[in-house]
């Protein structure tokens, strides 16, 4: 299936929801707009000037790219590699750069495109200018995989004392997919949509992805569309469902008439999501004004989507409960470990899911967290420092929920994912537990229990529930109540009592540590998994005692995993490893909800969770998402 990303229009949009318009004798509902693209004949974009810098129209940096900066983004390595949106027949690639000037020789580009090598540039050393390379021809719009391979890159040898210690190679400022020969002039750089008080004004030629949802049974839509220029043009408008991209109806829109029109597509009881595709021919067509009338089909029959995937038509509770720091060979005798540090969330496995080879993409909470609620990986995201925040261009789980008729509840225990981050985005309460309350008692995985107990008994709506929580332990401080130090050895008289102060005198000095020191602080760490698996159990007699656990997804997962000196390295943030990295991912669905043809042996990152939880609630992921659904 093709990805595209809401750019442009996403921000301009955000949630657009168009409500039905009442007919005598027939009967209506609303339908909201999900995530709206356009794909331009000739694809140009500005790496300075996207969304906060981070993500462009048609364009996704996926592998070896800094940061937006200034004059735009470095490439960093050997190879990087980019996802560029074309249009049927753009095939010139254009690209604006400069090379390090702190290279030891030429640099030279080779250009290699959806796996063949399309050719080379040399990009000279002072100051931007434009290369250009011709790419293969592809008859049909699709996505094009652009990897750049460099003769250079900055030496450390080279690099004067500072402590940016990156291996440069280029820096490129604006990139270009064009049909015709010539680069691109100043004018041709203005955004394609613009959204104005009539409505979304296109500017240039293309195709118009708008996207929707209904819970509902569609018979009939109608568009209405008006024309600001004539040009003489047809405009088909063609009703496609979204994933099979499978044609359903079509019908014309005519330029040459004055005022708006409406174009009528059968939709023959569509439920769920569905998507129009307006092909724009000229770059002077102007639609005024977007907006879909539906009417509701017999709500006698599930659609076959929905039969296949086992829903019933209530859509699922959800509860992602995040344990933070969990390393997964570790998390109980599910995973193979000798401890018994999880007896409650084994057996809450026995009935579940259970995911083998889970990885988070960063090994910290700052960068790992955005990319488990979005869908996006963190170099989509952004989000990779503590001063940085998730833009609220971004589409997060809650928000998707939220706008779908989700009541949306966050708990958190920790700062690294909080307002402040951004993180808050959707939730109609988002409870941060160091607010009115001592650091100690807010990471207390017990008082997230009482606070949830206490909003639970207060009562929710009958809406179906998204419930976030995010507990500390078994992150830093190793000190579990004396109840769970199960594996602490009482002749133990050393110097580790698992308290940060003691974490910090031995990160980075393995040589202090003896093996008694260490048997006890992965004593003390277990022991935090104890509590934890505590406090996961009291969460659940309190969902099934609010009468919401039978009918809700349950997710048990971490950002991040802990080390142990198994490469030299202790806790998180410094290595790559499977210790920091590989997570316990356990799934459990409500009766209602049947799985099928599910891998729990294959890769899965993180950013495939809120696709999956999304699926699961019957919805459409954002289109910007590049994680996978891994259930249905």
């Amino acid at each position: 299936m093709m990805k595209r990303w809401s750019l442009v229009l996403g921000s301009i949009l955000g949630l657009l929801v168009l409500s039905a318009c009442g007919r005598v004798g027939v009967d209506t509902v609303s339908v909201e707009m999900g995530r709206a693209d356009f794909i331009a004949d000739d694809l140009l974009f500005d790496v300075r000037t996207g969304p906060d810098g981070r993500s462009f129209e048609g364009c996704r940096f996926t592998r070896g790219w800094a940061r937006t900066g200034a004059d735009g983004k470095w490439a960093v390595g050997r190879s990087a590699e980019v996802e560029l949106l074309a249009a049927p027949r753009a095939h010139r690639l254009w690209i604006e750069c400069r090379p390090s000037h702190q290279l030891d020789g030429p640099q030279i580009v080779t250009v290699v495109a959806d796996g063949e090598i399309a050719g080379e540039f040399r990009p000279e050393p002072r100051g931007f200018k434009w290369y250009q390379v011709e790419l293969a021809q592809s008859k049909a719009a699709g996505t094009r995989h652009i990897e750049f391979l460099f003769s250079q890159v900055r030496p450390v040898q080279r690099i004067a004392g500072g402590k940016d210690t990156r291996p440069l190679a280029v820096m490129v400022r604006r990139f270009a997919l064009t049909r015709g020969p010539k680069k691109p002039k100043k004018r041709d750089w203005s955004p394609p949509v613009v959204r104005t008080p009539e409505g979304l004004r296109v500017r240039k030629s293309g195709r118009l992805y708008l996207n929707f949802r209904s819970g509902e049974g569609v018979e009939g839509i109608e568009v209405f569309l008006r024309s600001g220029l004539d040009t003489g043009n047809s405009i088909p408008v063609t009703l496609m469902h979204p994933e099979s991209k499978s044609k359903l109806a079509e019908g014309v829109f005519d330029s040459c008439l004055e005022g708006s029109q409406t174009v009528n597509l059968d939709a023959g009881g569509l439920e769920g999501g569905f998507q129009l595709v307006i092909s724009v021919r000229s770059g002077g067509l102007v639609f005024e004004r977007i907006e879909a009338r539906i009417r509701r089909g017999s709500p006698g029959t599930p659609s076959k989507e929905r039969r296949q995937r086992g829903m019933t038509g209530a859509r699922p509770d959800i509860v992602v409960i995040v344990l933070d720091a969990t390393r997964a060979d570790h998390a109980g005798s599910t995973y193979g470990y000798s401890r018994e540090t999880m007896p409650i969330i084994d057996q809450l496995a026995d009935d579940a899911m259970v995911f083998s080879r889970v990885f988070a993409q960063a090994p910290y909470t700052t960068c790992s967290v955005p990319t488990m609620f979005t869908g996006l990986s963190w170099g989509v995201h952004g989000v990779v420092e503590g001063r940085d925040r998730l833009p609220d261009g971004e589409e997060t789980l809650a928000e998707s929920l939220q706008a779908a008729g989700y009541q949306t509840l966050g708990i958190t225990a920790t700062p690294n994912n909080s307002e402040r981050l951004g993180m808050a985005q959707g939730f109609d309460e988002f409870v941060q537990l160091w607010e009115g309350a001592d650091w100690r008692t807010s990471i207390d995985p017990m008082f997230a229990v009482k606070r949830l107990q206490a909003r639970l008994e207060q009562g929710l709506d009958e809406k179906p529930l998204f419930l976030m929580l995010h507990l500390v332990p078994p992150h830093a401080p190793y000190t579990p109540p004396g109840s769970f130090r199960l594996w602490s050895d009482p002749e133990y008289n050393g110097p580790c009592d698992g308290t940060n102060g003691y974490l910090k005198t031995i990160r980075g000095h393995q040589e202090t540590v003896s093996p008694a020191d260490l048997n006890e602080l992965i004593g003390l760490y277990d022991g935090n998994l104890r509590h934890s698996d505590a406090a996961v159990g009291r969460i659940l007699e309190a969902l099934e005692s609010a009468g919401r656990l039978d009918r809700a997804v349950v997710v048990v997962t971490s950002d991040h995993g802990e080390a142990f000196f198994e490469h030299g390295h202790l806790d998180h943030n410094t290595t790559v490893y499977d210790e920091m990295l590989r997570v316990p991912l356990i799934v459990l669905l409500p009766d209602f909800l049947q799985a099928q043809l599910v891998d729990s042996s294959r890769l899965i990152s993180l950013e495939d969770l809120t696709p999956t939880l999304l699926g699961l609630a019957g919805l459409l992921s954002p289109s910007r998402s590049t994680g996978v659904n891994f259930v249905t």
